[in-house]
């Protein structure tokens, strides 16, 4: 939760060639911006893209998580690791969430799980998956068995384009007074947004949502002002879930980062002002 930048990229051609030379002047931009870090450009190709949670040293963990992209298929939700990826890594600096950017290849097909229906039931009948799937989910990989009677595997296409890319950066947290204040904040926020416009310029960016609204705007105090509403909302609305919490009686730790601001107390207060108004107009 918080305020992100999303992006969409897509070379539009299957080229490697293409992608590679794309991805490299993009790191060379990145390079010449005052980010705080910038990673060396990473290829993988293979069962080397796929994200494995029992390899903690991965170094390349999270980039691979995070260059898997998301399909819907008949009421569920699956994702497709890469079968080959170009991209890297970049730290705008203290408070900000690290931005990937790249370029992947995706099968054309992949395999998925999906709930049997009811008997008598048609395929469009199928509900959503829910915490009864989940939880049979984790006794299958603790046992290796699939229960045959309530899944089935299917080969499905991904219809996904080749060399694309997704991915999102939640730069709320740099506006902490502790990192610089909104300084801090404005300059990570711009930084994302300069490497979009190159992305643009090079001719793979596809889409934008800022939910600042700068991308569109380029208006920084609108992004100033923007940014502290999302702080004190999100203040408001963690404060609501600890007050909710004790009233219950569980005892339950409520962490974000909203909460490490030296001026929460202050946001809470002011973002529970905001929650009331929001209900009261409703």
């Amino acid at each position: 939760m918080g305020l992100t930048i999303s992006y969409d990229f897509n070379l539009g051609i299957n080229s490697i060639e293409l992608a590679r030379e794309k991805i490299h002047a993009l790191h060379q931009a990145a390079v010449n911006l005052p980010f705080e870090k910038v990673s060396e450009v990473v290829e993988l190709v293979g069962e080397e893209c796929r994200y494995q949670r029992n390899k903690p040293e991965d170094i390349h963990r999270f980039l691979k998580l995070e260059a898997a992209r998301g399909i819907e298929y008949e009421n569920a939700y699956f994702f497709v690791d890469a079968v080959q990826l170009i991209a890297f890594t970049v730290w705008p600096g203290q408070g900000c969430e690290c931005a990937n950017f790249g370029l992947a290849l995706f099968p054309e097909t992949t395999e998925v799980k999906l709930r049997k229906p009811e008997p008598g039931a048609g395929r469009q009948e199928i509900k959503p998956w829910g915490w009864e799937d989940f939880q049979r989910s984790i006794e299958e990989k603790r046992t290796g068995k699939i229960d045959e009677t309530k899944v089935e595997i299917l080969t499905i296409p991904t219809n996904l384009p080749p060399w694309s890319w997704s991915n999102f950066c939640k730069t709320q947290y740099a506006s902490n007074p502790e990192y610089g204040g909104m300084k801090n904040f404005l300059k990570c926020h711009g930084l994302v947004i300069q490497m979009l416009d190159i992305a643009q310029e090079l001719g793979i960016l596809e889409s934008v949502h800022d939910e600042g609204g700068y991308w569109n705007s380029r208006n920084s105090q609108n992004l100033s002002q923007s940014v502290g509403n999302y702080n004190a909302l999100v203040a408001g609305v963690v404060g609501g879930l600890k007050t909710l919490f004790t009233q219950e009686g569980i005892e339950a730790q409520t962490q974000a980062p909203i909460t490490d601001y030296p001026n929460y107390e202050y946001l809470e207060a002011e973002g529970e002002q905001q929650l009331k108004g929001d209900k009261a107009r409703e």
